[in-house]
């Protein structure tokens, strides 16, 4: 378990400018953005994003807001911020996406598989360091700059309200349900269970080609042409689009849900009772096995 922690935390050192910096620099560029939309610097509206302070100067609004019950006040804060911590998400799923496709495939490029080997850890263990990171780890690293973000978007919004004379200052806080931020990390686990098909494929892509995106695109491409053609079928694209995609959204989810949000623990539960979900998992483990295997038989340590 030591030298699991310790690979992890190498890997992690190597890479915080994606798993680290960059989701900080994103929240306070969000917060700053949410500050000056609130103090009156700026609005932000296009035809799918509409964020200003002018709505409050509707009628309909300012009476919806006195009249609201908790359960509905609730619901709206949660799909707004939902929405404001999106960038964040994608710029941690790009981190992720450069990491599962270079991470094995730069060790044998810079030749430091061959420093690694000399050390006693195992092939397995190594790998596995890679897998929680990206699984486990990341996902935790998320969300304190998610809480940043909501307790700014919060505060802002609070001081808004108070100082117009709009509603309380604790309106905004009272509606506000803090359990939430378990709700989150859980949905990032289980979003990270959900697409680790996809992740272990491109570290397997990684692990045994020369030019791992040509290895990871090329034999799906073929698959889903050759399955169209023969099969008469889309199994494969189906599948990968799913995996793309949130796990409350695809189309094997028990709960279909039309917008993202902030996800119950139940549909969690729902999840682990889908066998595409236990699908994803065993084809995961073969993966994995490929991943080991590939790396315990690399003697190739030239420069590509």
């Amino acid at each position: 378990m030591k030298i699991l922690v310790t690979l992890i935390r190498r890997e992690l050192q190597e890479h915080k400018v994606g798993f680290i910096y960059a989701p900080f620099i994103v929240a306070c560029i969000l917060s700053l953005v949410v500050i000056s939309v609130y103090f009156g610097l700026t609005d932000i509206q296009t035809t799918e994003f509409n964020f200003t302070t002018k709505i409050y100067e509707n009628e309909e609004a300012l009476e919806w807001m006195a009249t609201a019950t908790p359960e509905l006040k609730t619901a709206v804060i949660r799909s707004g911020l939902v929405v404001l911590g999106f960038p964040i998400l994608l710029t941690v799923a790009f981190a992720i996406l450069a990491f599962n496709i270079s991470t094995f495939a730069d060790e044998r490029k810079d030749r430091t598989l061959i420093f690694w080997r000399s050390l006693p850890v195992s092939d397995l263990t190594t790998v596995m360091s890679k897998i929680l990171l990206v699984t486990v780890i990341v996902p935790l690293l998320v969300l304190p700059n998610i809480i940043l973000l909501h307790l700014i978007a919060l505060l802002s919004a609070s001081i808004f309200f108070a100082t117009n004379d709009i509603v309380s200052f604790g309106w905004v806080w009272n509606a506000y349900s803090f359990t939430d931020w378990f709700r989150i990390i859980f949905s990032l686990w289980a979003q990270s269970l959900w697409s680790l098909p996809l992740m272990a494929w491109l570290m397997f892509a990684g692990a045994f080609a020369k030019r791992p995106i040509m290895g990871a695109l090329v034999p799906i491409v073929a698959g889903v042409v050759l399955e169209g053609i023969v099969l008469k079928t889309n199994y494969i694209f189906t599948f990968i689009e799913d995996r793309l995609g949130f796990w409350t959204r695809a189309s094997s989810f028990p709960k279909q849900a039309e917008e993202l949000r902030v996800v119950d623990i139940s549909d969690i539960y729902l999840m682990l009772t889908t066998q595409e979900f236990w699908i994803g998992i065993l084809l995961s483990s073969f993966l994995i096995a490929g991943i080991v295997y590939f790396r315990s038989k690399n003697n190739d340590y030239s420069s590509e």
